[in-house]
């Protein structure tokens, strides 16, 4: 009986390893690289600890402001590269990241918790420190938008 409600409700738990850590890296990448526009799919990735700091509406507005000037901060993330832990409870992710700048990495760290890995990133949005990049952009797009008959 437990089975069957467990297999109905749809939670699945993996065992830790390389490949399921491998898995869910390559999923955070998609997220971040196709589901920006809709962020609450990037964070049901995050850890219980972030997101019990940080809820997801919250999260949610500070993603679409820090993507608001996609060029301070590129971010569609690729091959990632892992180094897992002995005890495979957590891993190093190291994403390259598509930048002007040649060899521009993104990193993140995986932890297994609630039987699948999770993502420990964007505490930045946690205490508001993402938001001091806006204090130093040195120009403006205004001209861009002033149209001019």
């Amino acid at each position: 009986m437990l089975f069957a409600v467990f297999f109905a409700s749809g939670w699945t738990s993996y065992e830790p390893d390389l490949d399921r850590a491998e898995e869910r890296a390559n999923a955070y990448a998609d997220a971040i690289n196709h589901d920006y526009r809709e962020p609450e799919k990037i964070y049901r990735f995050l850890t219980a600890e972030i997101r019990s700091a940080i809820s997801e509406e919250a999260f949610c507005e500070a993603f679409a402001k820090e993507r608001s000037y996609p060029y301070i901060t590129p971010l569609y993330i690729f091959y990632p590269e892992l180094t897992i832990a002995p005890d495979r409870k957590a891993a190093r992710v190291v994403f390259k990241q598509a930048a002007r700048i040649v060899g521009m990495e993104y990193t993140v760290r995986l932890v297994y918790e609630n039987g699948d890995y999770y993502v420990e990133d964007w505490e930045r949005f946690i205490d508001g420190s993402y938001l001091n990049k806006f204090d130093h952009i040195s120009y403006s797009l205004d001209w861009y938008y002033d149209i001019v008959d």
